[in-house]
C-alpha cells in the first residue's frame, strides 16, 4: 500500500495538487492538519480516500485531533502536534512510540520535514507543500507498507510556479 502525506496546505490548492501528482499512485491520503477542509476538497477532485486531523489554524472547519488507523497490522497515529509542543520538541510524540501503542506517528504543525526512525518505530512530518519554514522546501511524503514493514519518505515539492 502506498499512502500519500500532507500537511499545513494553509489553502493552497495548487500545491496541493502538484504533490498529488508527484506522488504518483497512492492508495490513502493522509493530511496531517492546518487546513483540515483541504484534504477534504481534495479527496473528492482526486477521488481518493482521505484520513485528516485538524491543527491549531482549523477553527472554522474543525477535524477531529487525532486519527488511528491500522494498515496492514501496522498501527498509525496522525495529529497536527500542537498539543504535544513539537514546535520545540517531538518527545511527547516518540514516548507515544516507545509506549509500543504505534508503529508510525504523523504530525505536522512546525512545517520543517523530518523522519525519526526509533527502535520502536517511526516519528514523520512531511512538513508543508505551502509554506516552509526554517530554511526546508516544500515538501510531502509517502509511506510504503507492505508485508515486511513500513517505510517513510520526504520529497521535495518539485516547483516551476
Amino acid at each position: 500500500m502506498r499512502i500519500g502525506v500532507i500537511s499545513d496546505t494553509h489553502g493552497k490548492p495548487e500545491f496541493f495538487r502538484k504533490a498529488l501528482e508527484q506522488m504518483g499512485k497512492i492508495d490513502l491520503l493522509i493530511h496531517a492538519g492546518d487546513h483540515y477542509q483541504d484534504a477534504i476538497n481534495m479527496g473528492k477532485e482526486a477521488g481518493l480516500k482521505v484520513v485528516a486531523v485538524g491543527g491549531n489554524c482549523d477553527w472554522w472547519a474543525p477535524g477531529p485531533d487525532e486519527e488511528e488507523l491500522t494498515i496492514e497490522g501496522r498501527r498509525i497515529l496522525v495529529t497536527h502536534g500542537h498539543a504535544y509542543g513539537v514546535k520545540s520538541d517531538n518527545s511527547k510524540l516518540a514516548g507515544k512510540l516507545r509506549e509500543g501503542q504505534y508503529d508510525l506517528v504523523i504530525y505536522g504543525h512546525s512545517h520543517i520535514p523530518e523522519i525519526t526512525r526509533l527502535p520502536q518505530g517511526y516519528l514523520m512530518n512531511p512538513g508543508s507543500v505551502s509554506t516552509p519554514r526554517r530554511g526546508s522546501k516544500r515538501s510531502y511524503g509517502v509511506v510504503e507498507i507492505n508485508k515486511d514493514g513500513l517505510t517513510p519518505y520526504i520529497h521535495e515539492l518539485k516547483w516551476s510556479g
